[in-house]
């Protein structure tokens, strides 16, 4: 053994918002959440490493969105020492949990230190999320042990391409079997000397929209930690001994579960989509799904062989830029979404069986670039390349086949200001929603891996 050694410690703590809070509404819908689910709480997990030269973070949350990100750097910073590129922040990007307020910049901030522009119980529940994560980093670092790092792959077959060609012309949320979907579920596991899993990091692309606005069996819209919080509970359950399993999304752009409760109908020519009509089902079927990854993932990670006394870590940080666009003048930019996927009958714009023209925006390409934030966390022969942005899975693919390291994880949700969707260069006319954002597809390819392989060319060169 070295004589140099690895630490990790880890912590889980509960963040779901408490019955005073309730309801929250989902800002971008206007619908409520009236309740947390039986058993599904939403937690952030942390795991910390110190290889006695660098200390280092993984930070989750079974969120949409990441809360806060320039709040909780700093209070980490402060607090603990970690700077923004000690830590990789994400969310599973969770679709059944209310979102957390991220300031947008500099505004005035009230007591929460969040602006005064959301509800007091989004006030509210945004800081207890920050104080938990900030609390359970805490936690982590008292934890800390000796440990051996190992590092895994298997597969998962939950997840499938949703980028669907329909009988009409347009390309909408569906199930494309055919289309590229990357399998792999990538597992970094850190053992104590004893045999005993500390904590894992378990990667995989998918979208967690199986209970997004779906009523449970009493009529309500449930807060739920989804497919990935099933799965990190039951993997937890299994190695027991307090043991954490984290969970990131990988390039999930184009990705959903391969079980869906969304429907499509025809109505007199019309055709749209509608939620689940059976109050629950989205929940059970979540369950299921979640679990059937998890024991996926436990593959993996059961491969994954303890070998790695002590391993480097280093980072390195980069704003790639993105091509842009805009909508034309006179554009309802949500409108649009709703007719790209066929929403606007279930969302009462029109009756079923009400034609309408589908006339989707012709996007204005732009001068100005997008700025999109991204990290490369090297941990030993393991690279995480970290984006804030919703990464199709064709361009996760070309990053991985582009590494000069054979094990790399592509983690997306990153802790900056998210730019959205970003399209592979063969998808630019598909003309499904995710068209629609600030980046204008057709060049992202090869912008990003070229980012990610200047990244890995400052690293080479210390």
């Amino acid at each position: 053994m070295s004589d140099k050694i690895l630490k990790a410690g880890a912590a889980k703590l509960p963040i779901s918002p408490t019955p005073d809070m309730l309801p929250l509404t989902l800002s971008f819908s206007g619908d409520l959440y009236e309740a947390v689910r039986n058993g599904e709480d939403l937690s952030t997990r942390v795991i910390v490493l110190d290889n006695g030269e660098k200390r280092f973070a993984f930070i989750s949350c079974e969120l949409a969105r990441v809360p806060a990100p320039e709040i909780v750097y700093s209070e980490l910073m402060n607090n603990y020492g970690l700077s923004k590129n000690d830590i990789l922040y994400t969310v599973t990007h969770n679709h059944a949990a209310p979102h957390p307020y991220d300031p947008p910049g500099a505004r005035e901030i009230n007591k929460y230190g969040l602006p005064d522009d959301e509800s007091d119980n989004i006030k509210r529940w945004t800081r207890m999320v920050i104080d938990r994560i900030v609390e359970a980093v805490g936690i982590a670092i008292e934890n800390l042990r000796p440990v051996r790092m190992g590092y895994a792959e298997d597969k998962s077959y939950i997840n499938i391409n949703r980028d669907e060609l329909f009988d009409d012309g347009y390309w909408m949320q569906g199930q494309n079997w055919t289309g590229v979907s990357d399998k792999t579920v990538a597992a970094v596991t850190f053992t104590d000397y004893s045999g005993n899993i500390v904590a894992a990091v378990v990667n995989y692309a998918v979208h967690d929209v199986m209970c997004f606005l779906a009523k449970d069996t009493d009529g309500k819209v449930k807060i739920t930690c989804g497919i990935p919080g099933i799965a990190s509970g039951w993997l937890e359950k299994y190695f027991g001994n307090d043991a954490v399993v984290l969970w990131q999304s990988g390039a999930a752009g184009n990705q959903n579960p391969y079980l869906s409760a969304n429907k499509r109908y025809d109505i007199n020519g019309t055709m749209y989509a509608a939620a689940d009509a059976v109050p629950g089902a989205s929940y059970i079927n979540a369950i299921h799904v979640g679990e059937q990854h998890a024991i996926d993932c436990l593959r993996a990670i059961k491969k994954a062989a303890p070998t790695r006394d002590w391993v480097g870590i280093s980072t390195e940080e980069m704003t790639i830029l993105l091509d842009g666009q805009k909508f034309p003048e006179g554009i309802d930019p949500m409108y649009n979404r709703l007719m790209a996927d066929n929403l606007l009958v279930s969302r009462g714009y029109f009756a079923p069986g009400e034609k309408y023209e589908k006339n989707l925006a012709e996007m204005i390409p732009i001068e100005d670039k997008v700025p999109m934030w991204s990290q490369l966390i090297i941990l030993g022969d393991v690279a995480f390349f970290g984006v804030a942005c919703e990464l199709y899975n064709e361009i996760g693919l070309l990053c991985k086949e582009a590494s000069p390291l054979k094990h790399t994880i592509i983690a997306t949700h990153i802790g900056a200001k998210k730019v959205g969707y970003v399209l592979d260069n063969a998808s630019k006319d598909h003309k499904v929603f995710q068209s629609f954002g600030q980046v204008r597809a057709g060049r992202s390819n090869e912008l990003i891996v070229n980012g990610m392989l200047e990244m890995f060319k400052k690293f080479f060169s210390k």
